[in-house]
């Protein structure tokens, strides 16, 4: 039996191996973005057109991590930024046909690692870790 309390340990130790792993996966297979990056990009593709704000508070980050994100994804050509019509002082960010095709190609990845992860647990543990983090989510969800 676990008897480690360190929440805050586990939980950051969790993410960094999961997040190493997925960055190897996404590698081997050719893939250009990261994990955060491929983020922006589902969000995009979900729906095109998005305003950095919107992104940021989505994804839980600040907005000078959304910028960061969004430089690197134009850099790339995998989005562009445009005014927003309805407010010039506005841009709004839409994923580019480079984009989609790279974000199908990390769509697979993701999907097999994301059921790595269920591997030797049963439905009920898995609905178990997942109402824990949505219960952190939901108690931490106005400081950040």
């Amino acid at each position: 039996m676990i008897t480690d309390d360190r929440l805050i340990f586990l939980i950051f130790k969790a993410q960094n191996k999961l997040q190493n792993y997925i960055r190897s996966q996404l590698a081997a297979a050719g893939v250009k973005i990261t994990i955060t990056q491929s983020g922006v990009l589902f969000l995009l593709k979900q729906r095109n057109g998005r305003n950095m704000t919107e992104l940021s508070r989505i994804l839980s980050t600040d907005n000078s991590a959304i910028t960061g994100l969004v430089n690197r994804l134009q850099k790339l050509g995998l989005i562009v930024r445009k005014a927003d019509p309805d407010d010039r002082r506005t841009c709004l960010v839409y994923i580019t046909p480079a984009g989609l095709e790279e974000i199908d190609k990390a769509k697979g990845i993701i999907r097999r690692v994301n059921d790595d992860i269920k591997q030797g647990f049963t439905t009920e543990e898995i609905g178990t870790l997942k109402r824990a983090l949505n219960g952190i989510f939901e108690r931490f969800a106005g400081n950040g």
